[in-house]
């Protein structure tokens, strides 16, 4: 009889055991259940997608599947974004937003194709400050000679769309300094733009600064727009030291990941989670910095924090710049 209460305990035990083990993962956090999609809404070789690729390749197997990036490219990134807010919010899908998307896009069209504030802030990856620089052949050598320039003469710039960073930072700099109009012109990504800079086809650009510093030999930067000088490009001064106090002050640009709307939160926090861990690798965090870029990951709470209050400070800049919205 002891024997047979010997075995059955160890069945029972066997079995309980085996039932638990789902059901601990689960009250631990989730797993994906095939390759997550991470959606950049940009072209390749751009600031998301280096990024996205940085965090993808860091990731290990805590999230239980690997990241496969997906690049979705066009109309200043609303394609890719608009694909999120289709998506099934299993964790399975994930988008490379950026202020691009979530904090300007909004302040520069009427019928937004999505909804930025629908979507689920999961954490921040890094921020990405911005520099202003000039063609080489352009007669000026430092910011307050460009600004003198821009108050005779119509000097143009490139971005890489309307409402993106680099129309809504220049804006901020025309702003800033009591510039009433520059000539703007987009093109269809950030290689194109800088390309058209490089060639002389444009006299300026408001540019991240992995961008700038990898052709300063073909380019002039005059300014880094944040409130510390870059490592990346050394003897440049910030909009601040170069005369603009009333400038920009920020760590730059965030790029972060976003879930579908409707996302449940143990999803979120298991993804917050591993971001948190990814980017904070020394190896990482190297590659981010010797580019320009700073690796940081703020959670949920905060990114959502950040995201309302980057939203007021830009709808602020374009009204007072007198940007009209477009239909789309």
């Amino acid at each position: 009889m002891d024997r047979q209460r010997r075995i059955w305990l160890q069945a029972s035990a066997a079995s309980l055991l085996t039932s638990w083990q789902p059901m601990a993962r689960a009250s631990g956090g989730w797993r994906a259940a095939r390759p997550i999609q991470l959606i950049v809404p940009g072209q390749a070789g751009g600031m998301s997608d280096i990024i996205a690729r940085v965090f993808g390749a860091g990731t290990g197997n805590d999230l239980g599947e690997r990241i496969v990036v997906d690049n979705r490219p066009g109309a200043s990134g609303v394609i890719g974004s608009y694909l999120l807010s289709n998506a099934r919010p299993d964790g399975q899908t994930l988008l490379t937003a950026s202020s691009d998307t979530h904090t300007i896009y909004p302040h520069f069209f009427n019928n937004p194709k999505f909804v930025p504030h629908k979507h689920v802030p999961v954490a921040t990856l890094a921020f990405v400050p911005f520099a202003l620089a000039v063609n080489r052949n352009l007669p000026v050598t430092n910011l307050r000679e460009l600004i003198a320039l821009c108050k005779k003469k119509t000097v143009s710039y490139s971005t890489w769309g309307i409402g993106t960073t680099g129309h809504a930072a220049m804006l901020a700099f025309m702003r800033a300094a009591g510039i009433q109009d520059m000539l703007h012109v987009p093109f269809t990504g950030s290689a194109p733009a800088v390309q058209a800079l490089l060639a002389g086809q444009v006299d300026a650009m408001m540019g991240a600064i992995p961008l700038i510093s990898t052709n300063r030999a073909q380019l002039r930067p005059l300014a880094v727009m944040s409130r510390d000088p870059s490592t990346a490009l050394p003897g440049i001064p910030t909009l601040a030291q170069a005369g603009l106090s009333n400038a920009a002050d920020s760590k730059g640009f965030w790029v972060g990941l976003m879930a579908p709307p409707g996302t449940p939160s143990n999803i979120v926090s298991v993804i917050a989670v591993e971001a948190a861990k990814v980017m904070r690798q020394p190896e990482i965090r190297q590659k981010l910095e010797g580019m320009g870029a700073q690796s940081e990951s703020l959670g949920p709470v905060e990114f959502g924090k950040l995201i309302a209050e980057e939203s007021g400070r830009w709808a602020a800049i374009t009204r007072d710049a007198g940007v009209v919205r477009q239909n789309i």
